[in-house]
């Protein structure tokens, strides 16, 4: 299982992500919640309330802090990644 926190430590020298345009992306299909007339900020839920399990050959990306709410989990197995990012 793999899951990573990104920290201050981990950013760049001036305290911001290096850019990234995401021109490499491909397969990606609809949106996702989103806010701004251009769908300029991505949003996600702040408490998973559901079993969400990552099989081995996919990586995931939260927005924190993120909440397992009681009676659910999260399953990261060997060979997949769940970053959240704070």
């Amino acid at each position: 299982m793999s899951v990573q926190k990104v920290s201050d430590a981990m950013l760049a020298d001036t305290g911001t992500m290096p850019a990234w345009d995401g021109s490499n992306l491909t397969g990606l299909t609809g949106g996702g919640p989103s806010l701004g007339a251009d769908s300029v900020i991505r949003t996600n839920a702040t408490t998973i309330s559901e079993n969400i399990n990552f099989v081995g050959n996919e990586n995931g990306m939260s927005v924190g802090p993120i909440t397992v709410a009681s009676g659910f989990t999260v399953t990261v197995t060997d060979g997949s990644t769940w970053i959240v990012v704070e």
